[in-house]
């Protein structure tokens, strides 16, 4: 268990350190059998950047545009050993009249980096302990991730999970704020999950995350690769193409093994940034044409690139509801089902077969693991007795998403009616307000655009951003209140049903969020999983309650 005594060293280590406050300077020992002052021999025993968490012991990190004096002085009145604050934040909390010298605060130049490293040191680098896999992506973090749980799980290795809807740590689940959370409650995760006995963490890593250097000094045995896009390009989130692109790339920076998409825009780059980077890098790709042999391969690539892939998908064979697809690995060639329709999702349980080799599952316990894993609020699809109506809930939003996502559609429901409903969050990635309509206009019969996390913008002006951008053509109404949206569009997708035609209800952004992040807060609403579903019983569309998705 590290002292305080350690903390200061590590930050000063760091070249971190401006100054110390409201405690003796420890001596300098020659050494660590000197004796120090008593205060700096308290055991830290864990970290936190929200005042709520704090425990005695606790190392507490002022930090954030909306950081309050008051949160120290709760943090401190919960057992707070330290505080860390930049200088500015210093300043404040000293004119508020909190600082004291009870507890020591270490003023530092960068509040992120220092966070990240305290964090780890505090929790005692659980990492060490616990295996853990990391994957990034614009697209398919979730549902790669969720299906290497599936897969680690049916080997008898249950595992902590960091995901975009949903954390596990190995002694509680719950909601996740963040994809990938700050750097205390990360280390905090991977502490009680070295705690309750796991030995694997799979997490999703976003860039915001590797940007802001929440995951600094994780050591992550595996990282994947899954692509790139042009998202995410905001004010609040990356100024520019070219900055989501770097932060993307600094996962390599964290692990000793690189699993590849050969499909990925910025080829060249990404497995450049892993060697460079020391990785041992392992490639899978998904070929169009019949065999690893075809002229035709994925991505507009040459044949060679992907013939060189350590792991080679192909005759891909999708339906309602599932997907099949031969695979070539370093083991030799096998049938892989999967109880998910989208051909995008191939890619997906490559990547994860790729991290379960690497993990000496055997594929066999693999493979029998994705013929069943599906992922709640991602493809899926509710289907009415007669086979003509379906509902497709999924968590598309932003380019690459919709186009995956219609062309999937497209391939297991040739020839039916599409209605679709989404909406776009407001204040980021701003390309979404064109992009999303323009290409479900591409793919719909009818829209209907609603709201999704408007957050602080007028869910009115959303729409008006997004109904410029639907097709001439393409009929539309724009409904803000998204429970209304959805039963509009269900309504639209019946009536076409009763005249005889073949019906694809697509609800899209939500999945299976019971939320809506509007100005104020988060309100509730039924999740988009749950409305469809009721929607269609009280329609009489469907018989008898479908089979709930394993939490895959």
């Amino acid at each position: 268990m590290p002292k305080l005594a350690d903390i200061r060293r590590l930050l000063q280590g760091a070249g971190l350190l401006q100054e110390v406050l409201g405690a003796a300077p420890p001596e300098e020992p020659d050494s660590r059998q000197e004796m120090a002052p008593a205060e700096w021999e308290i055991d830290v025993t864990g970290a936190d950047c929200d005042s709520r968490l704090v425990a005695s012991g606790h190392v507490f990190f002022c930090k954030g545009a909306h950081f309050e004096p008051r949160f120290l002085a709760m943090a401190v009145e919960a057992g707070a050993c330290a505080w860390v604050a930049e200088r500015s934040v210093a300043s404040a909390v000293a004119s508020a009249g909190l600082a004291t010298p009870a507890i020591p605060a270490f003023v530092v130049s960068d509040i992120r980096r220092a966070m990240a490293l305290v964090s780890a040191e505090a929790w005692g680098h659980p990492d060490r302990d616990v295996v853990c896999v990391g994957i990034t992506g614009t697209k398919g973090k979730t549902t790669t991730a969720r299906y290497l749980r599936a897969i680690l799980e049916a080997a008898g290795r249950p595992c902590a999970f960091v995901g975009t809807h949903e954390t596990f740590d190995g002694l509680s689940t719950y909601e996740s704020p963040n994809t990938t959370p700050e750097a205390p409650e990360l280390w905090r995760i991977l502490a009680h999950a070295r705690e309750a006995g796991l030995s694997a963490c799979v997490m999703e890593v976003s860039s915001q995350a590797l940007k802001y250097d929440r995951t600094l000094g994780l050591h992550l045995f595996a990282a994947a690769f899954l692509n790139i896009g042009n998202d995410h390009i905001s004010p609040i989130e990356h100024p520019s193409y070219e900055d989501y692109v770097a932060s993307k790339l600094k996962i390599f920076e964290l692990t000793d093994h690189a699993v590849v998409n050969l499909g990925t825009e910025e080829l060249d780059r990404v497995l450049d940034a892993a060697r460079r980077a020391g990785c041992e890098s392992i490639t899978f790709g998904v070929a169009e044409g019949g065999g690893p042999g075809d002229s035709g391969m994925g991505g507009g690539r040459a044949t060679g690139v992907l013939r060189e892939a350590d792991y080679l998908a192909w005759d891909v064979d999708a339906a309602p509801g599932s997907t099949a697809f031969t695979a070539r690995t370093p083991e030799g060639e096998r049938r892989i089902r999967l109880a998910m329709d989208g051909a995008f999702n191939v890619e997906n349980a490559l990547c994860a077969l790729a991290l379960a080799d690497l993990l000496e599952v055997p594929q066999e316990v693999s493979a029998s693991a994705l013929a069943t894993a599906r992922v709640p609020g991602r493809m899926e699809t509710f289907a009415s007795a007669d086979g003509r109506f379906a509902s497709i809930v999924d968590y598309a939003h932003n380019d690459i998403s919709y186009q995956r996502f219609f062309e999937a559609v497209e391939a297991s429901w040739p020839g039916a009616r599409v209605v679709s409903a989404f909406g776009v969050s407001g204040g980021k990635a701003l390309d979404r307000y064109a992009d999303l309509p323009r290409i479900a206009s591409a793919h719909s019969d009818a829209i209907v655009l609603t709201s999704d996390d408007p957050g602080e913008e007028d869910p009115e002006r959303l729409l008006q951003l997004m109904a410029a951008n639907v097709a001439d053509g393409v009929p539309y109404v724009a409904i803000a209140d998204r429970e209304a949206g959805v039963e509009e569009a269900f309504r639209q997708a019946l009536d076409l049903w009763r005249r005889g035609e073949r019906v694809v209800l697509c609800l899209l952004g939500k999945g299976r969020e019971n939320y809506l992040y509007v100005k104020g807060g988060d309100i509730p609403i039924e999740n988009d999983g749950d409305h469809a579903e009721r929607l269609m019983r009280e329609a009489g569309l469907m018989d008898s309650p479908p089979a709930a998705p394993s939490e895959a």
